[in-house]
Parts: structure tokens; C-alpha cells; sequence
């Protein structure tokens, strides 16, 4: 196990799974801290995806490599920071369940990011008794860490209501940003003949991918097809276990040849689908929502759900769609936000600010007070 030089800002990620928005999140902060000299590193249980990897800085990863159990795991956590200093940086607990580890391992005055609270955790309407007991209990807990003199961050309004109702705390807002820096004039996307939309996302339920394929087909069925008035394509980024079903939906709604589902996409070839696109669509629900500053930090207009946290940001400008309700909207919303790209209209207006990743990650420092 590697020891981490004296003053080092610990941050908790119980256990590293895949690359996704919190680890992404991690990296961000981490090396913000690298550049500014200020030592810091991830504590894990596993780091099944190697973490480091994805960094572009050096990365420094203690992996506990527990024996099988949350008791074992928690007692893990507990001596490791029983062996630190007194005087160490308070950690930070990236997610739901390094707060809970956290917690019942004795840590107290730590710092939280809470990517998601357990309202996104699923469809709570299918939970069983078991289930929300569970989350009940776990609640409970975790509140009583969060409440212990750390800071709690989130990244939206919807967010920090739920860290009050679930947590009884008033958390702060941190808003992440896509980009480290945001360019000042976002490029032009001219269209040349033909409209393309784009998501990257886990293609999974809560992403609502099929909303977009069952409005795609439904605007084609219409009186004036949307391809008579423009050609278009569906380009998706991600893994996820609900691609087989969502291509043979398209296959059946007759788009199966305009919707192309890329599977992964390595950084080069995302960054060409990004130069490609004029429209991206995430109607996910969420608890923020990193693509859609990504998208407009390219200059492309983006199409969102109101339960995508970095709704916040975007609800008075015309470089972004936001719709509310179910999927009965996703339909008209998608027409409205097409027909505002072949209009132009968002060029007639200056984007609203978006906040970076360096403003975030110092934002966080600074609530942290690793600073």
C-alpha cells in the first residue's frame, strides 16, 4: 500500500467500478489540486478500472483491498485513518456510499460530494418494503456523518431539497462545469444538408433513450415527415444493457437505419462525433448532467428534461430546450428544439455562463477548506 506524503487531502471512493461522472468528478478536483502544489489522493477498496489511467496527472490510488463484507470493508476504512495524523485534512467522501462507509467507520467533520441521493437510485415506485427500509436505515446514518461538521456539496437545487428531506442538512451548491476552461467564442455547426443529433450517456433506463427513438418515429409518421425537411441521424455513445432492445425498436418504428449506437467511443472519436453535431438530447433524470455544459461549451444546442439538475442554469436561453412531464412532451419539445436549429435562433443570443470544471474544483477546495 502506498503512503500518501504528510497533509495529503484524502478523497473516498469506496469502490471504482467503471469511469463514469463521479469519477470523472474525483479526477477533476485531484488534479486541480496537483497544479496548485497541494498533495492529495484516493482511497478505495478496489480500483477495478484503474483509475489513474484516465488521469493526466500523477494519480496517487491506496487501495485497502479489503476481505470480502461490509464489516470487513468498514473495518478497513477505520484503521486506515486511524493510522493518519490527527491534524490531516478532513476527507471527502465522493457518493452515497463512501458517506454511509464513512459514517460507520467513526469518520466525523468529513465532506461529502453527493452525486445522487436514493430518489435516483432506480424507479422508487417498483422499491420493495426491504428495499426502502434499507434506505430508510442507511439515511439515518449517513445523516448523522453529514451533520458531524463537514460540508455537504451537490451540484443542483433538485439535489440539495433532497439532502434536506433524506439527510436533514443544508448542503451547498458547487456547480460543475464540462471543460476545464470554456472557449470564448463557441464554434459554429453548420448544417450542410443534413441535421445530427447526438447523446452519450450509460444507455440505460433512467437515460430514456427509447423516449427519443419513439419521438424520432413519431415525428416522422407526421403529416410533413421530418426527413422531407431535413435529413437526419441519431448517433448514441455509451454502453449499457438496453441497447439490443433499443435497436430493435428502432428497427420496428422503421429508424432503425438513421439511429447508430457506437457502443464505447475512445476520446478522439467522441471529440469528432462532438464537431459533428447540432442538436444533443439528454432527457434523462438526473442529478446534473455534465454533457449538456460539455455540448454547449462546443457550441451545440442541447434538448433536456427539467429533472436533470443542470436545468438550473439553462431555463432563459434559447441554447436549450428544457421540457417538463413525461414522455407525451418529449415529442414536442424535440420538434421545438429542431426547428430552433434550423432556424438559427440560438446564435442570436450570447450563452449564459457555464460554469467550468476549475471553478468547480475550487469551489469544493475551498468548501472543503483544503485550501
Amino acid at each position: 500500500m502506498q503512503t500518501p506524503p504528510s497533509g495529503s487531502r484524502p478523497i473516498i471512493i469506496t469502490e471504482i467500478e467503471q469511469f463514469g461522472g463521479s469519477e470523472r468528478s474525483v479526477l477533476a478536483l485531484s488534479r486541480w489540486l496537483y497544479q496548485r502544489n497541494l498533495p492529495n489522493h484516493v482511497v478505495t477498496y478496489f480500483d477495478r478500472c484503474n483509475l489513474a489511467q484516465y488521469a493526466t496527472h500523477p494519480l496517487q490510488v491506496v487501495e485497502l483491498n479489503p476481505a470480502p463484507g461490509a464489516r470487513n470493508k468498514i473495518a478497513f476504512l477505520r484503521t486506515y485513518f486511524n493510522q493518519q495524523s490527527p491534524n490531516s485534512p478532513k476527507p471527502l467522501a465522493s457518493g452515497y456510499q463512501p458517506a454511509l462507509h464513512a459514517t460507520l467507520a467513526g469518520q466525523r467533520g468529513f465532506h461529502t460530494l453527493m452525486h445522487d441521493t436514493p430518489s435516483l437510485f432506480g424507479d422508487q415506485d417498483t422499491r420493495r418494503l426491504p428495499t426502502k427500509l434499507r434506505i430508510a436505515v442507511s439515511n439515518r446514518i449517513i445523516g448523522y456523518g453529514l451533520r458531524s461538521g463537514g460540508n455537504t456539496i451537490v451540484t443542483s437545487e433538485y439535489l440539495r431539497s433532497e439532502c434536506r428531506k433524506d439527510f436533514n442538512i443544508d448542503a451547498k451548491i458547487a456547480r460543475m462545469g464540462g471543460l476545464g476552461t470554456s472557449p470564448s467564442t463557441p464554434p459554429s455547426h453548420p448544417l450542410n444538408g443534413q441535421l445530427q443529433m447526438f447523446s452519450v450517456c450509460r444507455i440505460e433506463p433512467n437515460k430514456r433513450i427509447d423516449w427519443i427513438i419513439r419521438a424520432l418515429a413519431e415525428l416522422e409518421r407526421a403529416d410533413k415527415p421530418l426527413s422531407t425537411i431535413i435529413d437526419w441521424r441519431l448517433d448514441l455513445a455509451g454502453k449499457g444493457s438496453l441497447i439490443p432492445s433499443l435497436r430493435n425498436m428502432a428497427q420496428a418504428l422503421g429508424i432503425g437505419d438513421r439511429i447508430h449506437f457506437h457502443g464505447f467511443v475512445p476520446d478522439d472519436d467522441l471529440e469528432r462525433l462532438f464537431s459533428q453535431t447540432h442538436l444533443f438530447l439528454m432527457p434523462a433524470v438526473q442529478g446534473y448532467g455534465i454533457p449538456a455544459i460539455e455540448s454547449l461549451q462546443r457550441g451545440i444546442p442541447v434538448l433536456l428534461h427539467r429533472e436533470s439538475g443542470v436545468s438550473d442554469i439553462l431555463l432563459d436561453t434559447p441554447w436549450a430546450t428544457v421540457f417538463t412531464g413525461g414522455e407525451e412532451n418529449m415529442t414536442p419539445a424535440l420538434q421545438s428544439a429542431i426547428e430552433s436549429v434550423l432556424e438559427g435562433k440560438h446564435y442570436t443570443t450570447a450563452q449564459p455562463h457555464l460554469p467550468t470544471e476549475d471553478e468547480w474544483a475550487e469551489r469544493v477546495a475551498t468548501l472543503c477548506n483544503w485550501l
